[in-house]
């Protein structure tokens, strides 16, 4: 690493307050053009230690760039992970109030939950699918705290690769006999289509972007764990939110989930 631990909890703090706040941060990048992965991990963790140390529960974790495209546009070289904060979910249906986030963006997923503890290396998709006790449709709500979402690698992944809120459908589906790679969505904003895509959108199939993520935490002394949460990555584009905005996912197989804003 090249960040000494006073560096990291310093921006760990910052990304904490504009949190809070509501109020973005200006891009740290440039300040330390030599910042690795890990440097900007090491960061996340200690954010989640904060928000843990002040009444937060784990619930699970999220695959955020799990496409090429994402992954040119914030300079990364693979997808990266975040942490999902028990406190941040909602239910289908719910209302979200817009004051608290700074300039939010919808996005579809499909949501696992874990029957069993996941452990990399080595995990396969198979054996990620094997581990799970069903799959739900799930919006993120993603909110860069940089302004302007002028982030790159070490703000995305500092920053718990933008993670805001996150909605559930209320319907568990087992996972046998879906193609994850075909499964499609439609999402609605205010009744009218604002994307459609495809699993395989998705690092090939959610399924892989599970076991991906059971390997690439194991790199960081981590591991999945029996009901956790994990979104697997967004299948469509960003879409902005704001005040009066009702969004509808409807996927194929998982049903539909939905969100209202205010």
């Amino acid at each position: 690493m090249t960040l000494d631990q006073s560096t990291i909890a310093e921006l760990a703090t910052m990304y904490l307050r504009a949190e809070r706040e509501a109020a973005p941060v200006p891009p740290w990048h440039e300040r330390f053009p030599a910042v690795t992965e890990d440097d900007a991990y090491a960061i996340q963790s200690e954010l989640l230690r904060l928000h843990l140390a002040n009444g937060a529960t784990l619930a699970g974790w999220k695959a955020g760039a799990t496409n090429p495209g994402a992954q040119s546009t914030f300079g990364l070289r693979e997808a990266v992970y975040g942490q999902l904060l028990r406190q941040r979910r909602l239910s289908s249906g719910a209302t979200l109030p817009m004051a608290g986030l700074i300039h939010p963006r919808v996005e579809c997923e499909v949501a696992f939950l874990l029957a069993c503890d996941l452990s990399g290396p080595g995990v396969t998709p198979e054996m990620a699918l094997a581990a799970v006790q069903g799959m739900l449709a799930a919006f993120e709500i993603v909110d860069a705290r940089t302004a302007g979402w002028a982030a790159k690698m070490p703000e995305m992944i500092a920053d718990n690769v933008f993670q805001a809120r996150y909605v559930l459908s209320d319907q568990i589906v087992p996972v046998t006999g879906v193609d994850l790679a075909a499964l499609e969505v439609v999402l609605f904003r205010n009744g009218q289509e604002a994307a459609r895509a495809r699993g395989a959108n998705v690092l090939g199939s959610p399924a892989n972007a599970l076991a991906w993520m059971a390997n690439r935490i194991a790199a960081h002394g981590h591991a999945l764990q029996a009901g956790q949460v994990v979104l697997a990555g967004s299948l469509t584009p960003l879409v902005p939110c704001a005040p009066g905005d009702a969004f509808e996912a409807v996927f194929d197989h998982l049903g539909p989930v939905r969100l209202a804003c205010r």
